[in-house]
């Protein structure tokens, strides 16, 4: 990253030469340093430790907090205009899946573009990045709000939309882990704070509009201006970071350089890395789902419209706090440890707990709970990747992973609601079961990460000075024990991962 905003201060960067100077043990031990956090992290942040906080670290944090609110907490409130598009007839000749495919296309544009966020923060900087999309964002809300049939609402709403946000969140996902090491997990889940609040704010702001009004021009006009105006004051306190091995310097950022550097195919030969895009894409479809069809499956079973808000607004609720929530329980007890968790917790809410509904406090109670930890491959995605290929092969992974998870985002909302039978009892009932499945598959996909993290902790570990014989002795043997027994040992060996 070559512009002036993508430095950062001496007093700020902990070096790995700094590090071992104070653990006193030799320059060249990176095995040991691995051992301190417990070979954990890819070999890489060894070699340039991130500050893991400080004063410019946690305030970039907050700035993204902000961002966030105003780009992807509008997203999430998709269901209130979907839900007013559904049951108004906005536009007669649209079908429910029209409208579906806007909230997958801006899903899908928004992953789909972190390459060429990459391209524009490394060769332009951080705020040309934001002030883009911001541009981007403007025209989307001003020209939904003027649009007149289905296929200009599909463009604005949705491709303007998903390109602006592509640009903003895309930029955010790459500056903000090189600042945290062990605090990567919290400090992803506290920029996220910023989606459930907007979600809680502006589904009531929208709801309250859309209600007075009854025409859904001046709530676009209202959150597009909103967002604007948040967007391009909070990018002023984002700093890049860019740590002493990256491979894009000022001295080496040509056009060709950066595109190298961003498309680095190299990255598709890390199985760990396939695991962990398919894992996100499936849990994505279950999301997004999840995300845009609350407000109708509420309206579905004979709802009123603002009951079916407060429902939204509950799954906001739980996702404010449930998404810092995520990232402070994945540096206590291991970011895969917990991701585990939080994906068989879908699974159990989803086909346990959401078929069985059939009184609205059950669903208010139910989406407050979901909301918690819904979005973990939103939140755990970014550590997963950056743990499998490092600091300077996290755009290129982030942007791979991204592509697999914009396709399943595309196509969700449309399966969701095509799969409705409003013969039954709960219309909803085979697509609830189709999110379970899907979550159960995301879940199988994690025990073979798990596998190959512990047996990566153990290579970094079993050769490091600090530690005693005896365990030495243990991480060789259960490291070396190539059968089936051993495999699941290692998917199971009680350590933080």
């Amino acid at each position: 990253m070559a512009n002036k905003d993508c430095k950062s201060s001496d007093d700020e960067h902990i070096s790995t030469k700094e590090l071992q100077l104070e653990e006193n043990v030799p320059e060249t031990s990176l095995d040991d340093v691995a051992a301190k956090y417990k070979g954990a992290f890819n070999e890489d942040d060894y070699i340039d430790l991130p500050p893991d906080g400080g004063v410019t670290a946690w305030l970039c944090c907050f700035a993204i907090v902000c961002i966030n609110f105003a780009t992807w907490g509008i997203n999430v409130s998709f269901s209130i205009f979907l839900n007013f598009y559904l049951t108004n007839n906005v536009f007669p000749e649209a079908k429910p899946y029209d409208y579906a495919f806007i909230g997958g296309v801006v899903v899908c544009f928004t992953l789909l573009l972190t390459p060429v966020s990459a391209l524009i923060l490394h060769k332009y900087g951080y705020k040309a990045c934001v002030c883009t999309g911001v541009i981007f964002q403007l025209a989307a809300y001003f020209g939904a709000a003027f649009s007149r049939n289905i296929h200009e609402l599909f463009f604005t709403q949705g491709v303007l939309q998903g390109i602006a946000i592509g640009l903003i969140f895309g930029a955010n996902l790459i500056v903000l882990p090189s600042w945290f090491l062990k605090k990567r997990a919290i400090a992803n889940g506290f920029s996220h704070f910023g989606i459930g609040l907007g979600g809680v704010t502006f589904s009531l702001i929208i709801n309250k509009m859309l209600e007075s009004m009854q025409n859904q021009r001046y709530a676009l006009i209202a959150v597009g201006s909103i967002s604007a105006v948040i967007c391009l004051s909070a990018m002023f306190l984002v700093k890049v970071r860019v740590p002493k091995n990256a491979r894009i310097t000022e001295d080496n950022n040509s056009s060709k350089d950066i595109l190298k550097n961003v498309f680095r195919f190299e990255v598709l030969k890390s199985w760990p890395l396939q695991l962990a895009a398919i894992w996100s894409g499936l849990c994505q479809i279950s999301y997004t789902i999840l995300m845009f069809s609350l407000s109708n499956y509420a309206t579905s079973l004979g709802f009123s419209k603002n009951q079916a808000t407060i429902v939204n607004v509950c799954f906001n609720v739980g996702q404010a706090f449930g998404r810092p929530l995520m990232g402070l329980i994945s540096d206590i007890v291991g970011r895969v440890n917990f991701t585990i968790f939080a994906t068989a917790y879908g699974v159990v809410m989803v086909l346990a707990v959401w078929i069985n509904i059939d009184q609205y406090y059950q669903l208010v109670i139910f989406s407050v709970f979901l909301g918690l930890f819904a979005g973990i491959a939103s939140v755990n995605i970014v550590p997963l990747v950056v743990d499998v290929v490092g600091l300077n092969d996290y755009p290129p992974a982030l942007s791979y992973v991204n592509m697999i998870a914009a396709f399943c985002s595309l196509i969700a909302e449309a399966i969701g609601l095509n799969l409705r039978d409003y013969s039954l009892q709960n219309p909803y009932l085979h697509c609830q079961i189709f999110v379970g499945c899907v979550y159960f598959s995301a879940l199988i996909l994690l025990l073979p990460y798990r596998e190959w993290k512990v047996n990566r902790m153990l290579v970094q570990l079993k050769d490091s000075t600090t530690i005693d014989e005896s365990t030495r002795v243990e991480y060789t043997k259960l490291h070396n024990d190539r059968t089936i027994i051993g495999y699941l040992r290692r998917c199971l060996y009680a350590v933080k991962t």
